[in-house]
């Protein structure tokens, strides 16, 4: 009999393996190291496997990590103060931002880290600002991260601005952050469980130039880009105004669509820029839950899959979502989904399960490691516990509940263990390599400070949330 570090016996596993979900309902899992070494029913692994730690996942569930491929955690700090508007950018966010500090992204980006992880998200691709300290976060949590730092060369007061008139680039803003770039790639990508992207924000928020020379430089370390595209009526009048063009048509142009390129949102593309997309090989994220709090849009992501599209989940950011939980992000998208197309069999809960897990590890380029339980593949997974009111009763035949419950009653207190690399990084459903309530309570301290900020900043009455406060409706 071989022993392997870790033996999970008696748990419905969901491998994600074929087109389904492929449940053993009586399932096992070994791992040896940071690698599957074996999966199958629990009769047939125990006659091979013995574990130096052997967990009994009776009554639970064993799954892949879900995998998060669109998150700002370095916003963080900022969570609630930024919905129920207009303009959300430039009336929430741009102020916003202008505000935070480095202590203020850290432990905001840390929170929203912990939070995510403690909801089963094993892989997170961070998208934002001062990537250094965010990815000391994620290597502090344990969780795998896909960084990339956010590059843009809008001005520093790029509040002030018209939402609908394009700005002046700022070339020094554009190449300090290529240049944060570069030596985030020089000192994290491939470190540990740690890669990296190439971020333009935006067609809008890049010159021509600097966008060319961000693909080039991609192209030569061999990064993909992640970049948002057609994420608002904005992007695409300022695009019109500056380049004649809209958008997705001013990308294609210029050569900077292909399958390097990983698209969030493409909420406010036309049917024939969204073919466009897929034609070109694009894999594009759905952030259900922030495009419908900020703009009250329904991405395209059912007729992008139906174009032959690959689309992940994202979770986006808390000042737009509030919450960084895929389990919330998969039951929005799959009902927003169905209302838009006025149908309940638009993504059955099988096919929303899928999203978040190996489709979305397509999304990151990384289904050959991560997504699905399978031998050879990264032991990232996690084990949910279904002795909750909302998740009983387990029917496993002739109809199986487990999936559709997962989708629809689940809400992330039900994970109980999370593991990567072969590591367990939450255990008992608390995390093994933080004291969250320290810092929940450095969070809190550096929010007043953030607070203060505020109060005198000189662009305070334009935000609509502080007018609001003030007149007692918040």
């Amino acid at each position: 009999m071989k022993t392997v570090d870790l033996l999970i016996i008696h748990g419905i596993v969901i491998t994600m393996q074929g087109q389904g979900t492929g449940i053993v309902n009586d399932g096992a899992v070994a791992v040896q190291g940071s690698t599957i070494r074996a999966v199958g029913e629990t009769a047939e692994l125990r006659k091979e496997y013995d574990g130096h730690r052997v967990i009994d996942a009776t009554d639970k569930v064993v799954m892949p990590g879900l995998i998060d491929c669109h998150s700002h955690s370095s916003l963080g700090i900022a969570r609630g103060t930024a919905q129920d508007i207009d303009n959300w950018l430039y009336k929430g966010m741009f102020p916003i931002q202008a505000n935070l500090d480095d202590d203020a992204t850290q432990i905001g980006s840390l929170i929203e880290i912990a939070e995510s992880v403690l909801n089963g998200t094993t892989t997170i691709g961070d998208y934002g600002d001062r990537s250094e300290l965010v990815l000391q976060n994620h290597r502090k949590v344990g969780n795998r991260c896909v960084m990339t730092e956010l590059i843009h060369e809008m001005p520093a007061d790029i509040y002030r601005y018209d939402p609908m008139e394009t700005f002046p680039f700022d070339p020094g803003v554009g190449e300090a952050k290529f240049a944060a770039t570069r030596r985030m790639v020089q000192t994290w990508h491939g470190s540990g469980r740690i890669t990296c992207m190439v971020g333009p924000q935006a067609a809008n928020m890049c010159s021509l130039e600097l966008l060319r020379e961000l693909y080039e430089y991609a192209r030569k370390e061999e990064l993909d880009i992640h970049i948002h595209v057609s994420q608002s009526h904005r992007e695409n009048i300022q695009c019109e105004k500056r380049y004649g063009l809209r958008a997705i048509p001013f990308l294609e142009k210029n050569g900077l669509l292909g399958p390097q390129v990983l698209a969030a949102h493409i909420s406010h593309a036309q049917p024939e820029e969204v073919r466009t997309m897929a034609r070109h090989g694009c894999r594009m994220v759905l952030c259900s839950n922030c495009m419908a709090l900020i703009n009250g849009t329904v991405p395209p992501a059912a007729e992008y899959m139906e174009m032959g599209g690959v689309v992940g989940l994202g979770t986006d950011q808390a000042p737009g979502n509030n919450r960084n939980n895929m389990f919330l992000e998969m039951k929005v998208g799959d009902l927003l989904n169905k209302c838009k197309a006025a149908s309940g069999t638009v993504f059955p809960a099988w096919q929303m399960l899928r999203l978040g897990t190996i489709e979305s590890a397509r999304a990151l380029g990384m289904a050959d490691q991560i997504g699905s339980l399978e031998v050879g593949k990264k032991a990232d997974l996690i084990i949910l516990d279904l002795l909750h009111p909302h998740m009983t009763p387990i029917i496993l035949s002739p109809v199986r509940n487990i999936v559709p419950n997962l989708i629809y009653s689940a809400d992330g207190r039900e994970v109980e263990t999370v593991i990567v690399d072969g590591q367990v990084i939450v255990d008992g459903g608390e995390l093994t390599n933080l004291n969250l309530k320290d810092a929940i309570h450095h969070a809190n301290e550096a929010g007043k400070r953030f607070s203060n900020r505020m109060e005198s900043f000189e662009g305070l009455n334009d935000v609509p949330l502080a007018q609001w406060t003030k007149a007692g409706l918040y």
